[in-house]
């Protein structure tokens, strides 16, 4: 008894076991019930975001293809090329839909079932519940196939002209079904439609064949292609009736295009899966993001969970360039940098561009001081009440809604009452020191001109005068010298001094160089001396000319010029000049190395000292 006792014990709790276990499967099998078909993928350039705008169309759907209704953004998650990316909205779609219908006509459409009914009036009557069921700015185009591909209808919005088209269809006995070749340009007239929701619903009761073959010239490879380009993508829903279609297809034509694929044991089945297709379509979730992915093709995964229910769906797309992005420039317009500041400060800035910009932050010395969200931004006003004295770095940062940003910096310091009033009390002693100073220098000044007339001479003053030079023939004659009264001291004493020391001057005029300018005139006065060393009272910038190349001297009442052994020479009148010297005499042409010559002229007496505009002086040793 005890033995069956825990025989029975052990049958029930390996019972319990299983039952626990289903139950575990069952839930975990639920968890990915629900059924996201990602039907169509549209980026556009959104340059307020400096990116592109990815929209997805979303069909979320329960095992049994009824629709799921009110999902919120929460419960959809985006992975664009395997990463997350934030979802910027999620909303039930009420664009307008471009369908395009396209209806096997082929010889097997004739068949009846058993209450009489051939395949192509159930097709028929199917395709205009279907149309009935769609809004008024949906738009229509009708193709049929056989043994050619037949457009009866391009889009249109007028739906009674669809449903007069769909019923003036009629099979054709034999015909062969050129299915792939027809599902082909269904989608390129989808493609005509620039943007927006689009969609090929197919049906046919066969596969595409002619006797032996094919009928169609493309095959399924080139109608994916085609539904699934750069710049085409066009979901395509398909539906089979009877046992001659290929469902699998059927089903690889629409998994991998966005559609959805329906199998009907019946023809009673057809209106059921068109009204499926047209709730699919006019309930499809629009969920969209900013991608700021470069250029090319992309993947999109598309996850859902609801009440406990996981399901996704993966298409690619293909995302343009993206826009050029406007950098935001910054200018802080008050304070500048280098302004003290002190009590209420007014900073304030200018954004360029300002459209687009979502806030402002205010730093000071990294500090975060102000946050400003409402345009227009008119500054902001900063307290700097115990902001202790030295320089300080003022930012302002602008942040666009696209997440782009612009800053600016100036540096500003700050000063105390107290520091001022310091800094004016070290100024005004530095001007007192500077009005003292020059005082003094005043004072000095005129000491020193007492004393000059104090050594002034009371005697007769004596007066040399050098006649004028005027030709190379000079001779030098007597000084004449003459005496003159006292009583004229004061006022002779300057020119005394003047012309006691004064020697007879000459010019040198350039006449050829190629560093000089040509007609720039150099005074000799008394020993002059010439070459290409900063030291010299004339100084020729030429590699042929000797840092100490002559020197010109007024001796025995004439002008006498001596090489100072140069590399290259000196001349005058073509007559080389030796270290011993020569006369010079007025119009002489003197040859300083290879590339410069002078003009001298005698062009002063004694008594002259004043000088000519085009006259250049050098420092006289």
């Amino acid at each position: 008894m005890r033995q069956d006792y825990l025989k029975r014990a052990k049958g029930i709790g390996i019972a319990i076991c299983l039952i626990t276990f289903i139950s575990i499967v069952s839930i975990s099998l639920g968890q990915s019930v629900v059924q996201v078909t990602v039907n169509y993928i549209e980026a556009l350039s959104a340059p307020d975001q400096s990116g592109n705008r990815v929209s997805a169309y979303v069909t979320v759907s329960s095992t049994d293809q009824q629709i799921v209704h009110d999902l919120s953004i929460s419960a959809f998650k985006a992975l664009e090329d395997g990463i997350e990316v934030p979802i910027e909205s999620v909303s039930k779609t009420d664009e307008p839909m471009s369908v395009v219908l396209a209806i096997d006509t082929s010889g097997s459409m004739l068949a009846k079932d058993r209450s009489g009914k051939t395949s192509m009036e159930a097709a028929k009557e199917a395709a205009i519940e279907f149309i009935s069921m769609l809004g008024d700015g949906d738009s229509i185009a009708l193709y049929s196939f056989d043994n050619d591909t037949n457009l009866h209808l391009d889009f249109s919005i007028d739906h009674e002209a669809s449903i007069e088209a769909i019923n003036a269809l009629t099979a054709r006995y034999m015909a062969a079904t050129r299915l792939y070749d027809t599902v082909l340009e269904a989608v390129k007239k989808s493609s005509e439609i620039p943007k927006g929701r689009r969609a090929v619903v197919m049906l046919t009761d066969g596969r595409d064949e002619k006797g032996d073959g094919t009928c169609s010239i493309h095959s399924l490879s080139d109608v994916i292609d085609a539904a699934t380009t750069k710049t085409i993508r066009v979901p395509i829903y398909t539906i089979g009736v009877g046992p001659q279609v290929d469902a699998k297809e059927l089903g690889r034509m629409a998994s991998l295009t966005g559609g959805r694929s329906m199998i009907a044991t019946s023809l009673s089945e057809l209106s059921g899966f068109y009204r499926l297709i047209a709730d699919q379509l006019k309930n499809q979730y629009l969920v969209q993001y900013i991608t700021h992915s470069p250029s090319g093709e992309h993947s999109l995964v598309i996850k859902v969970m609801q009440a406990g229910a996981i399901g996704q769906d993966e298409k690619r797309f293909w995302s343009p360039p993206l826009p050029a992005m406007i950098p935001i420039i910054v200018t802080i317009i008050n304070p500048v940098t280098g302004d003290y500041i002190q009590d209420i400060v007014d900073i304030k800035a200018k954004i360029t561009p300002e459209e687009g910009i979502s806030k402002l932050r205010y730093y000071v010395d990294g500090a975060l001081k102000e946050e400003d969200m409402s345009a227009p931004f008119e500054g902001f006003r900063w307290d700097t009440s115990g902001l202790p004295d030295g320089l300080h770095v003022i930012r302002v940062e602008a942040i666009h809604m696209n997440g782009q940003t612009g800053y600016a910096e100036t540096t500003v310091k700050s000063t105390s009452p107290i520091s001022i009033l310091k800094g004016k009390g070290f100024v005004f002693s530095i001007i007192g020191i500077l009005i003292l100073f020059l005082f003094v220098i005043a004072g000095l000044f005129i000491r020193n001109q007492k004393k000059d007339r104090k050594r002034r001479v009371p005697s007769s003053v004596i007066t040399t005068t050098a006649r004028t030079i005027t030709g190379p023939d000079y001779k030098p004659g007597p000084t004449e010298v003459k005496k003159e009264s006292t009583a004229d001291v004061d006022n002779e004493a300057t020119t005394m001094d003047i012309q006691s020391t004064m020697e007879p001057l000459a010019k040198l005029t350039v006449i050829k160089s190629h560093q000089l300018d040509l007609g720039a005139v150099f005074k000799v006065l008394g020993a002059t001396e010439i070459g290409r060393g900063t030291g010299n009272n004339i100084r020729i910038p030429d590699k042929s000319v000797s840092r100490k190349h002559a020197i010109i001297n007024y001796a025995g009442g004439r002008f006498h010029i001596r090489d100072l052994n140069s590399s290259y020479g000196t001349k005058v009148d073509g007559r080389d000049v030796k270290s011993q010297g020569v006369v010079i005499n007025d119009g002489a042409e003197i040859q300083f190395g290879n590339n410069t010559i002078m003009k001298f002229n005698v062009i002063i007496s004694g008594k002259e000292g004043a000088k000519d505009d085009k006259t250049i002086v050098y420092n006289q040793k």
